[in-house]
C-alpha cells in the first residue's frame, strides 16, 4: 500500500502505520503500475494526479471534495482503459476488510480520539489539513 500527502508530519508516519512507501504526490509511484487509487483529498490536482498515475486497466475512486470541479488526462483515461467511481463512502465489506487490515497489524493509522462536544473543532483541524490520522469521536457510555 502506498500513500501520497503534502504534510511532512504525516509521511513521517509510512513504516509505523505499514505503507510500503509515502511521497508528496502519488506521482511519485507511477512505476508501480497502480492497480488502484483512493483520492481522499480531491483538490483537482490530486486527481488529476491520480489518472496519470494508475497503471493500464486501474480504477480511480473518488471520495474527496477538496474542490468540486478537476480537470483530467483524457488521453490517460482512454490508452489505459481506466475507470473511475465516485463514492460517498464505503461499503461494509470495506470497512470489514480495513478492520481486519487493523487487527492484523498491516495497518496501524494513528487515531485521534475527541469527545462530542469537540467534533466542531475537530471539523475545523480537518479542513485545515491539522490532523493525521484519524479522529475518532469518543461517546461514553
Amino acid at each position: 500500500m502506498y500513500a501520497a500527502d503534502i504534510d511532512p508530519s504525516s509521511r513521517e508516519l509510512a513504516a509505523e502505520i505499514g505503507l510500503a512507501g509515502v511521497a508528496e504526490s502519488i506521482t511519485e509511484f507511477a512505476d508501480e503500475d497502480l492497480p488502484l487509487i483512493v483520492d481522499y483529498a480531491g483538490f483537482g490536482t490530486t486527481t488529476a494526479q491520480a489518472v496519470e498515475t494508475l497503471g493500464t486497466s486501474g480504477t480511480l475512486v473518488q471520495v474527496g471534495l477538496g474542490r468540486l470541479e478537476a480537470t483530467v488526462n483524457t488521453q490517460a483515461i482512454i490508452f489505459k482503459q481506466l475507470r473511475i467511481f465516485g463514492s460517498l463512502s464505503g461499503t461494509q465489506q470495506d470497512l470489514t476488510e480495513l478492520y481486519e487490515l487493523m487487527s492484523g497489524g498491516e495497518l496501524n493509522p494513528p487515531l485521534n480520539p475527541i469527545a462530542p462536544r469537540e467534533i466542531p473543532d475537530g471539523l475545523q483541524s480537518l479542513r485545515g489539513g491539522g490532523v493525521v490520522g484519524r479522529i475518532i469521536a469518543a461517546y461514553e457510555r
